[in-house]
């Protein structure tokens, strides 16, 4: 199956004028896209936010959005001013960019795989994961990535339905969801057992790393049912446009499978970066920088009543809301330490 818009079939049945103007919203969408990761990917520069395997893995899928992005326009754009390597099938360019086009779509649909099989790593090395540093899991991952990606690609071509890739991409986000849940479950169990035991069997940087695994579960949870309309809409169309159906209607879902993956390489780093507290702390700083430029300077002399130092919110592991009274929390520690510390007087 060759995914891609049928020029000759548009020209014949006189749609190739509406699909025009589309064209031109998926290359403006794109364009976004790419300024959107460059923004993205500087800010991670500036906090040198490169240091953990989840962090080497989301860089690893995003960086094919630009690339699909950068194929995507000039293939639009050879379409636009009727350049063959736009939409001939036998011509080589045609060949060469519709092939790079399809391999840096499929990462970005798997994602969620790579991302549960990370936290097994982690679940299963969580004695010291982190202290490690084994980089090496993230690289391993991500070529991974590109291979199971570059081999999708591959056999669509080959086949004249893309029924089975849809159901594999569904069948891996669903089975992606479901390890997330177990993996949940397994942190939660040592989490128990550490809260149990008392004797020092489970090392500082053990609890720390079933902690964070327990963290990612819940911000899994929230990215998934985030980018579940993507991850189940794309698969979908992908299947429609193989279907035997009139080339309108295959050329339709192509188009909206290619502008629906465009939005999904906007909207998917936009979750992720949400979530991310030191980039929206750098990202607010930059942006405070900006505006202040553009600000009228004058005093403001107007009062505010200040907030209650003496309470602090926090969330514990499970992410529950939990209301500390500094002072109260700080005799508490203290009377505690006392007590450890009480050493009779020689």
């Amino acid at each position: 199956m060759i995914l891609s818009f049928n020029y000759t079939a548009a020209k014949q049945d006189d749609s190739l004028e509406h699909f025009c103007l589309g064209f031109v919203i998926v290359i403006v969408v794109n364009i976004i896209s790419i300024l959107y990761y460059i923004l993205n990917v500087w800010i991670d520069i500036r906090i040198g936010k490169f240091d953990t395997n989840v962090l080497k893995i989301h860089q690893f899928i995003y960086i094919t959005c630009p690339i699909g992005s950068v194929v995507l326009i000039a293939q639009k754009l050879m379409i636009l001013f009727e350049m063959p390597g736009g939409y001939a099938y036998e011509n080589q360019n045609f060949q060469f960019l519709h092939h790079l086009r399809t391999s840096t779509v499929f990462p970005g649909l798997i994602c969620l795989t790579a991302f549960v099989i990370e936290r097994f790593c982690a679940t299963y090395l969580a004695k010291d994961y982190e202290q490690k540093n084994r980089w090496w899991i993230g690289i391993l991952i991500g070529i991974g990535l590109y291979t199971v990606g570059g081999l999708l690609a591959y056999s669509l071509a080959l086949f004249a339905t893309s029924l089975y890739h849809t159901i594999f991409l569904l069948v891996l986000s669903l089975t992606s969801c479901m390890g997330n849940v177990l993996n949940y479950k397994i942190n939660s169990k040592y989490l128990n057992s550490c809260q149990r035991n008392a004797s020092g069997k489970y090392s500082l940087t053990e609890r720390y790393q079933i902690s964070d695994n327990i963290h990612f579960a819940f911000f899994f949870t929230r990215f998934a049912s985030s980018i579940f309309f993507f991850t189940i809409l794309c698969p979908l169309l992908m299947l429609a446009a193989s279907l035997d159906i009139p080339w309108f209607y295959r050329n339709l879902c192509i188009t909206l499978f290619e502008l629906s993956y465009s939005v999904y390489t906007i909207f998917t780093p936009y979750i992720i970066y949400k979530f991310n507290i030191r980039w929206q702390q750098e990202f607010r700083r930059l942006v405070s920088r900006f505006t202040s430029r553009f600000r009228s300077k004058r005093i403001d002399v107007t009062t505010e009543p200040c907030a209650d130092g003496s309470n602090v919110n926090l969330r514990n592991t499970f992410g529950i809301e939990m209301n500390i009274d500094i002072k109260r929390q700080s005799d508490t520690y203290f009377e505690q330490l006392k007590m450890s510390w009480n050493v009779p007087p020689i």
